[in-house]
């Protein structure tokens, strides 16, 4: 028997053995293996690895090589191991900064043109945005460099500069052509949509009338596949739900300063997720103070559940968040990407009830992103730190990341 008249069901059966960078290898081999990577799904085979982190390249290797590191449990500890390199993918890496990612695909941006793309380093797939240029209109200083105006004064950029300090986070809804894109930009961190075949971008929602701070701005931002809608955090957990065309603005949340943490020794950052339907706030909390500086650490985070708008017996009506140490079988993944749940009985690698954490920086200034990568167990309390200081540069910042085919 030749192998491409090998039954589908014993080729399934090898398959869900493979790595997912094995089954792609597998698909090209032949027709019939390619048409059995297409039944893998519908015969119930589910290829579930675990998560990835998306590290800077060494000094010297080469521009156009992503550099992965697979999560894995050793002894209990959270380790990354297993290097994963896709190298020769010039076009689609080369001078590009990764903003985020979201099954399987990277959201990368140039620093000409700011063109977002989607990209899957597996499978080479790619799908462009519609440019960031057409949302802020650059101004050009004399020297060439990008002049921005605001509260009255200018500031000018040079383009790397200014790609990494105006945008911070681009999300995704959906990786396919009928998805819709929000990005967080600007000196306000305002929100700003577009479809992705949509020539340009429209700006979403604002913060007035619901905010009552002058330096409350977004965090974070997730899409709720069951109502269609996206859900926006801000620096003060205020959130506003929205529709894909960013209309029918709702305040789900009113902000709740945290003044315990947010001090000159302490930041919070905030995600936002949901989780079986419940919508989850999670607070970290990172020490700045003077003795960590270029060294700052994420001490604690906290996890909270919002409880929707109860009437009481007076008539009087409350929203509140309520801190639960609980996750089940699941854990969360926050930092640079998009904020996601996983669980560790279908993903292997994995650890229950804990939040791992990656690189944040509230500048998103090369310099001031600290390497700051490990997990939060939430039913004791206790941090482990994955990665160490270490003296390769850590710009772009590290993000999490889930293969797909």
């Amino acid at each position: 028997m030749a192998w491409h008249d090998l039954p589908i069901d014993l080729l399934s059966c090898v398959s869900s053995h493979l790595s997912i960078v094995d089954l792609v290898r597998l698909s090209v081999v032949c027709t019939s293996w390619s048409f059995t990577l297409d039944n893998y799904a519908l015969l119930g085979f589910q290829c579930r690895p675990s998560p990835w982190l998306l590290l800077s390249n060494d000094v010297e290797e080469a521009s156009d090589t992503l550099t992965f590191h697979e999560l894995t449990i050793e002894r209990e500890e959270a380790v990354l191991s297993f290097h994963r390199r896709f190298s020769s993918i010039g076009s689609h890496t080369y001078g590009r900064r990764y903003f985020g990612s979201k099954d399987g695909w990277l959201v990368t941006l140039d620093k000409t043109y700011l063109q977002p793309h989607l990209f899957n380093p597996v499978t080479k797939a790619e799908i462009s945005l519609p440019s960031l240029c057409t949302l802020i209109d650059p101004q050009y200083a004399p020297d060439n460099s990008i002049r921005i105006s605001f509260n009255e004064n200018f500031f000018d950029f040079t383009t790397d500069e200014f790609r990494d300090i105006y945008f911070h986070k681009i999300i995704v809804s959906s990786n396919d052509f009928s998805g819709t894109v929000v990005v967080i930009f600007g000196n306000r961190k305002e929100l700003a949509l577009a479809r992705i075949e949509d020539p340009t971008w429209v700006l979403g929602p604002t913060l007035s009338p619901y905010n009552t701070e002058d330096e409350e701005q977004f965090e974070d931002v997730c899409y709720h596949e069951e109502n269609q809608r996206f859900y926006a955090i801000t620096n003060f957990s205020m959130v506003l739900a929205f529709d894909l065309n960013g209309q029918n603005v709702e305040l789900i949340c009113p902000n709740v300063p945290n003044p315990q943490y947010r001090t000159i020794y302490f930041d919070c950052m905030y995600y936002i997720a949901f989780l079986s339907g419940t919508l989850l706030r999670i607070e970290r909390v990172i020490d700045i103070s003077l003795d960590s500086h270029h060294n700052a650490r994420t001490m604690t985070i906290f996890v909270y559940k919002f409880v929707p708008t109860v009437v009481t017996s007076s008539s009087s009506s409350y929203s509140q968040w309520i801190p639960i140490h609980e996750l089940g079988e699941f854990s969360l993944f926050v930092g640079c990407n998009q904020t996601f749940s996983l669980n560790h009985m279908i993903v292997t690698g994995i650890k229950p009830n804990c939040i791992y954490f990656a690189d944040h920086s509230s500048s998103m200034l090369p310099g001031y992103v600290d390497c700051d990568v490990g997990l939060f167990d939430l039913s004791n309390g206790r941090i482990q730190y994955i990665l160490h200081p270490y003296s390769r540069t850590n710009w772009p910042p590290s993000i999490w990341f889930t293969p797909s085919i």
